[in-house]
Formats: C-alpha cells, structure tokens, sequence
C-alpha cells in the first residue's frame, strides 16, 4: 500500500512539473510572469521579425538607384515597392520601410491616399504628387497624409489595402482610379489570382470571360500608334490613343473589369464606413481625354483613334462615377473637368514625350481639387480639458493645448490652474495620435494649461 501511494506522488508530481512546463513554454501569461521577457526559439516557418522587415532594403542591392530594382513581386497584390528606396532620379520614390513613397511610417494617419502610379506620382518628385499637393492645398499643418499607391495596381488591389489602411486610424481614405489601365489589370488580377476570384462572383461576372479578341498591346508603342501635337500657345505632348483604347473599347473583359472596380469601391465604401473613415472617389482620366478640349479648340485634324478613344473614355467615366456617387455615405470628385480647364491654359500638364502621367503642373490639379472637397473632413484639433482611459475603471485627466498632450498628476494642480470642479469630456483617442506627447503638467501657469489658453 505504502510503495503505491509513493508511485503515485512520484507520477502526480512528475504530471505537475510537465504541465507547468507545457504551460510555461506555451503560455507563459499564464504563470504571471511578462509573456514578452521570455525567450522564444526562432520557428523556421516564421522569419525573424527584423530579417524580414529588412530583406529587400538598399543594402541588399548594389544596383538599387536602378528603375527596375524599384518595385518587388507580391502573391497578393502581384506588385509592391522596394522598401526603403532612396529618391531616384526618374521621379521615383523614396519608400518607406513598408515600401510606399512617403518619407516614414506614421503612428497616425489623418488621410491615407490609395492607387496606383497616378497616385504614386511618377514624373514628380514625392511632394510634388497629388497627394503632396493635396496636403499643401489643406493648408493644415496639423493634417497628416499616408500614401499607398504603387505603379500597377487596380481596383483589387486598392480594396486590398483598406484592410492596411485601417492601422493608420484614419478620417478619410481617398481612393483614385485610373481609366487608362485600370479595368484590364481590375479583370486581369481577379481572374488571375487565385486569392482574388472570389471577386468575380461577388461582382457577378461571368467567370468564362477572357481577353480573346482584344487588341495586342506594349508599353513600346511603335511610331505609328504616336499621334504628336504642338499647340499654338507652345504646349507639346505625345498622344497614344490605341493603347488607351484597349481599357475602354467595348468588349466583355473590359465590361467586366468596370463592374469589378464598380464593386470593389462599394465593398471599399461599406467597409470604411464601418470603420468610421469617410470613403472619397476619384477618377483620374487618360491624357488624351484632359486634353479633348484643348484639340477641339484648335481646330486639328483628329485621328479616328483618338476620336473613339475620347468618345469611349468619357461614357466609361460617366457610368463609373455615377456608379461611385450612388454610394450610399460615400463623397466623389470629379477631377477631369478641372484637368480639362487646366489643359486649355499654357502651362504643360504631361511631358512633350509619350509618357502618360502628367507633370507636378497636372498633379496639382487633381490635388487642389481634391483638397477642395474634403478640407472639412478631419476635425481640428483640440484643445482644453480632456480625458482618456486608462483602464476599465480609472482615466486620465489631460491638458491639450498648442504645444501638445499634457497629462495631470493631482487634482489640485488642475483646480490651480484654473479649471472648475465638474465632469470632464472624453477625448477620440485618434485625436490624441496628431498631437505631440509633452509629459505631466507639474507648474501653475493658468495662461499656459487653464481655460485661457484655448481662447487664442
């Protein structure tokens, strides 16, 4: 009896030890110790963090201020920038380490911007794209804008990243399609990834649709498919009309890849929506269709293709946008007249060469116009007597004036200062996000943390 009992403490006592070190390897949380204190193994199905942040940084390229090294190869999004990309002499980047062009990753966003390289900006240098000229035309230095473009994205991808977006707690997500490409590489990212199909249904397109029939096409455009123009007020530029065409002429996958960006900016609208970020369209048009006016009124003689380019382009923005503007919730820009009038002016909005995408003049453009519609969507900040959780029971008890956040430590140094015994109004905490972290309020200085100093 007595050599049973001791064999089973041994076992029970053997049962324990495993179990607190199952529990202990496991979920170490559990024994009240700090989880993040304790060292881990490196599972080689996960990178190591910072491996994997810095792969694909500069160091790793000796050829990295070369175009080609700009953008790397994703299974999501097919594309994405290299991050941490020094400013290139192409009017390319710099990247950040998430690999957009902006010149670091914020904590906090006020307005994140998402597209492709009409909203990347090539052509111009970072503060000199839309989104650049944008924040600019706010005139709030207060407001912080996040770029998320990259060169080749469409409609899918854009819906992709609100999912990101999000980290970034911001008011407004602005989100720019782009007529010249975007619903053929909208069709061709949904049928050709597996990831994406799920789209096609949800946008209820045939899944049979291909892009048989549709004419071939290259970024190499041969001489004969270049229609030149030089304007009387000196204005040059090089249309491509045919290769426009091609993501507006009548033909099933093109229908399809309308209805996809249709939908996803629904799917984009609902999502933000419930996020409490306000969603705003745009459409950014091809350069021969900013242009039309212009050519009409210098009496050219207009190639058929450009003609049928002009005509299609324009009833594609017309459903599209109306599509957009339907969108319960949803605010939308029209940017094309704006470019339309600005093209009529002297002053170049592309480059005399083929190239599509306008110059800092063209960006401008569309970012004062976008300003203009949405300059009272992030709230000013605040100032006064605020406070923020704590925990599930206790606050904080904060000052927020101009120079930042300010926090008090004894309620005498509040009632010094001047502020009045009585309930204090909680602050959005994404509020908190834009303004500068300053400390604890230790001095009786009422100008300075009373209910004076938000009467400047």
């Amino acid at each position: 009896m007595k050599k049973n009992f001791l064999l089973l403490l041994v076992v029970t006592a053997l049962t324990l030890l495993i179990a607190i070190g199952l529990i202990r390897t496991l979920a170490p949380a559990l024994l009240g110790g700090p989880a993040d204190l304790r060292l881990v193994q490196l599972d080689e199905k996960q990178p190591a963090f910072f491996k994997g942040v810095f792969r694909e940084g500069p160091a790793r390229k000796t050829d990295i201020t070369t175009t080609k090294n700009a953008l790397v190869k994703d299974p999501l999004t097919r594309l994405r920038g290299r991050p941490m990309l020094p400013p290139m002499l192409a009017a390319l980047g710099p990247h950040d380490l998430l690999g957009f062009r902006n010149p670091a990753v914020p904590v906090a966003a006020d307005i994140v911007t998402i597209g492709d390289s009409m909203t990347y900006g090539n052509n111009a240098s970072m503060l000199q794209n839309w989104p650049g000229n944008m924040q600019v035309s706010l005139q709030r230095e207060d407001v912080t804008v996040y770029n998320m473009s990259i060169g080749g994205w469409a409609a899918v991808q854009y819906l992709d990243m609100l999912d990101y977006a999000q980290a970034f707690r911001p008011y407004v997500v602005v989100i720019a399609f782009y007529t010249g490409n975007d619903p053929i590489e909208s069709f061709q990212m949904a049928t050709g990834n597996d990831n994406w199909k799920w789209l096609m249904q949800d946008a209820d397109v045939d899944p049979g649709i291909t892009l048989d029939g549709l004419p071939e096409f290259t970024l190499n455009i041969p001489p004969e498919q270049q229609w030149p123009v030089t304007f009387d007020d000196g204005v040059s530029t090089v249309f491509t009309p045919q290769l426009r065409q091609i993501s507006n002429i009548p033909h099933p996958a093109i229908d399809a890849g309308y209805t996809i960006m249709a939908r996803a900016g629904q799917l984009i609208a609902e999502k933000a929506m419930q996020l409490d970020i306000q969603p705003v369209f745009t459409i950014i048009p091809t350069k021969e269709l900013v242009y039309a006016d212009k050519v009409n009124a210098a009496g050219l003689a207009v190639p058929d293709s450009y003609r049928e380019q002009v005509s299609a382009e324009t009833g594609r923005i017309q459903k599209l946008s109306a599509a957009l503007q339907a969108i319960a919730g949803a605010r939308y820009v029209d940017v094309v007249k704006p470019l339309q009038r600005a093209a009529l002016g002297s002053d170049g909005l592309y480059p005399v060469t083929n190239n599509g995408h306008p110059v800092a003049a063209g960006y401008k453009v569309i970012g004062d116009s976008i300003a203009a519609t949405i300059a009272d969507m992030v709230p000013e900040l605040p100032c006064g007597l605020y406070a923020t959780p704590y925990d599930d029971t206790n606050t904080y008890i904060l000052m927020l004036n101009s120079e930042g956040v300010w926090y008090f430590t004894a309620e005498a140094v509040i009632e010094r200062n001047g502020w009045p015994a009585g309930e204090v109004p909680m602050v959005d905490q994404r509020q908190l996000l834009r303004m500068p972290q300053r400390g604890p309020v230790t001095e009786i200085n009422p100008p300075r943390f009373g209910p004076t100093a938000c009467q400047h």
